[in-house]
């Protein structure tokens, strides 16, 4: 595989399923999952740099870019079976996994049902596996009350679906003042996932308690949180109690590795060569 240019593919990892990656590079695999309705080209500056000296691959979950939009199956578990059938259609036998936001259940999902063996060292990115608890101590995703209004009120339509990730890009992930053409590129890659499919999603992720599995991945594995500032008084704290194992570091927005590629990147690259 040439190491100079990233090259776009199909892989089957269900019947009638396929998902579509990046991948450029060679040596030791990377595989990069990105958060919500977003594509594997979120991580464009990472695909680059670490693809120097790694063989990176960065995917379209189900439902999401331009990987296959199925009735069925959108869901972490579901996730979490896809993941498994990639990694074995490409021949990996040991991993680096790298989870943005809800791509970090995709990672937990794998372990809780394939377990480890593939698997060298676990990156999450911005979210706890613990998004809804009635417990103010935990790090979660908001109340009941305002998670059921985004399910109910605004993932329930293109319009809808579209000023929710345009309020939550320019409010919670990104911390410059964007142009609009920079709001719309990342609406765009959002808007490939139908709305229908990004509410199947954000209500499972929701309901899903990933902490167990992340607890033990922590200490069994080389694991590594990063934290955005905006919540980091409590997430922090949660992770350093909860998920003891993992190394922790906080910078930035929801988007870090996007807003600043360079500070992102050196800090894997520290925690990588540990490994």
């Amino acid at each position: 595989m040439s190491k100079d240019c990233i090259e776009r593919k199909y892989i089957s990892v269900a019947p009638n399923v396929e998902l579509h990656i990046l991948e450029k590079g060679e040596g030791q695999p990377m595989i990069f999952i990105p958060g919500l309705t977003f594509a594997g080209e979120i991580f464009k500056a990472q695909i680059e740099h670490f693809s120097m000296n790694y063989r990176v691959i960065a995917i379209d979950p189900r439902g999401q870019g331009n990987s296959t939009k199925t009735v069925d199956g959108n869901d972490y578990i579901t996730h979490g079976q896809d993941l498994s059938a990639l990694i074995n259609a490409l021949g990996i036998e040991e991993v680096i996994l790298v989870g943005w936001s809800t791509g970090n259940f995709d990672i937990w999902s794998y372990l809780h049902q394939f377990g480890k063996d593939k698997v060298k060292a676990v990156i999450t990115i911005d979210m706890s596996p613990l998004p809804l608890s009635p417990d103010s101590s935990c790090w979660t995703e908001g109340t009941i009350e305002e998670l059921s209004a985004v399910a109910t009120q605004l993932l329930r339509s293109p319009e809808g679906t579209r000023d929710f990730f345009r309020d939550y890009a320019t409010g919670v992930m990104i911390q410059h003042s964007m142009s609009d053409d920079e709001i719309e590129y990342l609406l765009d890659i959002s808007c490939r996932t139908p709305y229908w499919i990004c509410k199947a999603l954000f209500c499972d992720v929701i309901f899903s308690n990933f902490l167990e599995t992340a607890r033990e991945a922590g200490e069994k594995l080389p694991c590594m949180m990063f934290i955005a500032e905006h919540w980091a008084d409590i997430a922090k704290p949660f992770v350093e109690s909860q998920l003891s194992g993992y190394k922790t570091h906080v910078m930035g927005g929801h988007l870090m590795f996007y807003e600043y590629p360079k500070e992102w990147n050196a800090v894997v690259d520290g925690f990588l060569k540990q490994l």
